[in-house]
Parts: C-alpha cells; sequence; structure tokens
C-alpha cells in the first residue's frame, strides 16, 4: 500500500491542486520536503521512496516540474537525465525556501528574442513604457486587494483615493529613477495599509508586522510574504524560459549579477493577486497561528551554509529593530507550516480565472506563461504596448 505521508506531492495529490497543460493533459508539481526522501525512476514513472518504502507513485507524464526542498531532499542521477529530456525543470530550494539552483533540459532555440531583448533593455524610452505598465499593473491589483479586504472600513475610501493619485504618478513618471522611486512609496503605503488588514493571531499577541522585511524575515507575515515570493518567482524563471525570455534581463529591476530581472518584472502585479491574497486570507482566516513560527539564529553565513539553525518552543515576536540596537532575529515557517502554505499556494495558481486578452477561463499559472508570451511579443515590436494582467 502507498503511504503519502512524508512528502508533499502538491498540484497532484488532489483534484483542486490539478491543472490543465496546453495539450490538455492533467499536470502537476511535486514538492519534496523532507530529509532522507528521494525520487526515482521506474519506467515511465516517478516513484518517491524512504529507503525501501515507497510512498508515492505518479506517472511521469503527469509531472510539470519537481520541487526539492532542504539538503536532504534529493533525485537520482537517472531520474533527473529523463526529466530534463522532457524538459521537466527540477528545482532546489533551501529547507526555508530560498531558490537555490533550476536544472533544465535544452531549452528554446530563440536567439532572436534574446537580441531584442537586450536591445529593447538598452533603450531608455521602450524599457520606460514597459516598467510603467509593469507598476502601473501591480499598483492596480494592490487596489483591489486592498479593496476587497477592507469591507468598508472607515478608512478605505480615502486610502482607495490616495492608491488612485498613486497610479496617475506612476503614468507621470519622467525616467527609471523616478518610476522606481514612486513605485517605492506606493509599496510603503501598501504594506501599511496591509498591516491595517490583518486580524490579530488566535490567543493574543502580535503578529509583530510593521514595514516589509526582505532578507531576514523578521515577523511571521514577512515570513509568509519571502517565501510565497519564493515559489512565485521561480514559477516566473520557468515562464520565462518557456516564452524564450532571458530572466536576468529586465526592464523595470536593474540587471545586476545573480539577479533575475525579467522574472522580477513580471512578478510584480501578480504578487497581489497570488501571494498577498494568499497570506491574508490565510491569517484572517485563521489557517496560521503564532506557533507555526520559530526563531533563527543570527551567524555569519557562507555560500556553502544552508538555512539558520532553529530554536524550538514558542515564538515571542521581536520588536522592530531601532537604530543602534542589534538585528532582529530571523522568523521562519515550521515544516509543517511551510507545507500548509505550499498547498495554499498550488490551489491558488491552479484557480481557475478569467483572462481578458483571450477571453477565456485558465489558471494563474497558466497566466504566468501568457504574460511572459505577451512581454515577448512587445519585445519583437508585434505588439505595441505591454498590458498587465490586472483583476477588478
Amino acid at each position: 500500500m502507498i503511504r503519502k505521508r512524508l512528502v508533499e506531492p502538491v498540484g497532484y495529490a488532489g483534484s483542486t491542486n490539478r491543472m490543465k497543460s496546453r495539450k490538455g493533459k492533467t499536470m502537476s508539481t511535486l514538492y519534496v520536503t523532507e530529509t532522507g526522501v528521494q525520487v526515482h525512476k521506474e519506467g515511465q514513472r516517478l516513484l518517491v521512496k524512504k529507503g525501501r518504502e515507497v510512498l508515492q507513485d505518479i506517472p511521469m507524464i503527469k509531472v510539470d516540474r519537481v520541487v526539492l526542498m532542504g539538503k536532504g531532499a534529493s533525485i537520482t542521477t537517472p531520474t533527473l537525465y529523463a526529466l530534463t529530456q522532457r524538459k521537466v525543470g527540477v528545482y532546489y530550494l533551501s529547507s526555508k525556501g530560498r531558490f537555490i539552483m533550476r536544472t533544465v533540459g535544452s531549452e528554446h532555440h530563440h536567439s532572436r528574442l534574446r537580441q531584442a531583448q537586450v536591445r529593447a533593455c538598452d533603450d531608455a524610452g521602450r524599457g520606460l513604457d514597459i516598467a510603467r505598465a509593469i507598476v502601473r499593473g501591480k499598483v492596480s491589483n494592490q487596489r483591489v486587494l486592498v479593496q476587497r479586504h477592507s469591507e468598508g472600513a472607515s478608512w478605505s475610501h480615502n486610502a482607495l483615493a490616495q492608491m488612485d493619485a498613486m497610479r496617475r504618478q506612476v503614468e507621470a513618471a519622467a525616467n527609471l529613477d523616478e518610476l522606481r522611486g514612486r513605485e517605492g512609496l506606493a509599496a510603503r503605503d501598501y504594506f501599511h495599509l496591509m498591516r491595517q488588514l490583518l486580524r490579530p493571531p488566535m490567543g493574543g499577541g502580535t503578529w509583530g508586522f510593521e514595514r516589509r522585511a526582505y532578507y531576514p524575515p523578521t515577523d511571521p507575515v514577512n515570513a509568509l510574504l519571502s517565501f510565497g515570493y519564493t515559489l512565485l518567482l521561480n514559477d516566473l524563471v520557468a515562464a520565462c524560459q518557456l516564452a524564450g525570455l532571458d530572466p536576468d534581463i529586465g526592464f523595470f529591476h536593474a540587471v545586476d549579477y545573480n539577479k533575475p530581472a525579467m522574472a522580477l518584472d513580471l512578478e510584480e502585479e501578480l504578487r497581489p493577486v497570488v501571494v498577498d491574497s494568499i497570506v491574508l486570507t490565510a491569517i484572517n482566516r485563521p489557517i496560521f497561528r503564532l506557533d507555526d513560527f520559530e526563531i533563527g539564529t543570527l551567524r555569519q553565513r557562507s555560500e556553502d551554509d544552508d538555512d539558520e539553525e532553529n530554536v524550538p518552543g514558542a515564538l515571542a515576536v521581536p520588536a522592530q529593530k531601532q537604530r543602534g540596537e542589534a538585528p532582529a532575529r530571523p522568523i521562519y515557517l515550521k515544516e509543517a507550516a511551510r507545507k500548509r502554505f505550499i498547498s495554499l499556494y498550488e490551489a491558488r495558481v491552479n484557480e481557475q480565472i478569467f483572462y481578458p486578452p483571450t477571453g477565456e477561463q485558465t489558471s494563474y499559472r497558466r497566466i504566468f506563461e501568457l504574460q511572459a508570451y505577451a512581454m515577448a511579443r512587445v519585445i519583437l515590436g508585434e505588439s505595441p504596448h505591454y498590458l498587465p494582467f490586472t483583476v477588478r
């Protein structure tokens, strides 16, 4: 009898986590999260095993990506070879969700698109037009999320009016530096509003969320946001590569070493409707509690280090760091809570939603690919302007 514990085959187990590929096949994401679990190939099937025990038996044709989390989750070389031959991406993340690397087979041969992408990136006028659209889409979707969750709060009318004004300021930005500055102000105000939308934890206490803290996350809300953004970015890197785009050359985000600027560009408009929506709903329902998080240690990191060691016991959220004080210790999801968030994420990205450019109902994950293709058409001059994906 096949047991289904110890491994997170999110996207495969359960009808709500399945999606349809362009060819109509049911596709899925396989997450392997526990130390000692290994993915094997047997014929045309994937076996997820711990020692001799088979935890999951999956037809290879039904898997479109494999995610290994932590140093203890692994995959055999023949399996890796077979998956890359099928163009199935294999992602390696740290146990806390930090991206390590992605293994893929032979990708696109669209050299003309890559050449045009570099030229467009060097064209200040074209780059600013695309970057404006990216930020406009982000602010628009942030406004929708605030409107949905504020539920007629007394402060919502003024807040939404200010977000409308910020959207107009984004349109008026004269250069990329000005646009980035206005996006930063919009993000600051948005996360301030998000803080007001959060219900307090069950059982008392506080979430300790004052502002967006990138790395390390200093409170449970930032821990959820950072983990979700990492999962979303992985999907958008894959979407870029599928469309033939270079994930590292973008328009709004500065091009830099080891920075997937194009994937980050595409992520901006999608963060509010995918990750932020999950976080707000999960905290307010509530699906997460303070004891779903743990405190990491502060220590010097090297490139070979994995994640910080964790301190067992109940979480006491530290106050925000003041000038001159020691840095706050990082906050992370515990293992069971990470699995729970992965399930929420997969349910969200496989949710069917109306996509205006084609007039069809499709999944968010398919929209990731469609937006990457839309970006490619703009870069090649086949479409005049990039249209971000927005919701109402």
